[in-house]
């Protein structure tokens, strides 16, 4: 069960999620993508995952502290020889947005260690039909 704020909740769903292609690729949650879809296969990739560093469980930091963290992502995702994309999220009323990445081949299993690690409450999995999906970060008492 989530212990995020039903509010936090349909933001995330209600947001647009961008990859900074050209030209960019814009997606919503639960909405495939064609785009996405096809970006997949030009990598030979079989899923996606689409993550942030920035404002840890949504507490707000300073722009330099979000470009630290996202920084510190960016050099686990270069140490595991991943393809990414920069991207980011914004809301759809335009309150705000965050930096983001997304990262090619990322086993779930990572995805979910690296969204516990940067403490963010949610991430996006992206399946080979480019149909996104939130997933809920599972925090563990012992973190």
């Amino acid at each position: 069960m989530s212990t995020i704020d039903p509010a936090l909740l349909n933001a995330y769903r209600s947001a647009d999620y961008v990859v900074l292609d050209d030209p960019p690729i814009v997606f919503q949650i639960g909405t495939a993508h064609q785009g996405l879809a096809l970006l997949l296969l030009s990598f030979g990739a079989e899923s996606a995952c689409f993550i942030t560093a920035c404002n840890p469980r949504s507490r707000l930091l300073s722009s330099d502290e979000n470009l630290d963290r996202q920084m510190r992502l960016l050099a686990l995702i270069e140490s595991e020889r991943l393809n990414y994309f920069v991207g980011r999220g914004e809301s759809a009323d335009g309150t705000w947005a965050e930096d983001s990445y997304l990262i090619f081949d990322l086993d779930l299993k990572t995805a979910m260690d690296w969204a516990r690690q940067f403490e963010q409450n949610a991430w996006i999995s992206v399946p080979v039909n480019g149909a996104p999906e939130l997933v809920i970060t599972e925090f563990r008492a012992d973190i």
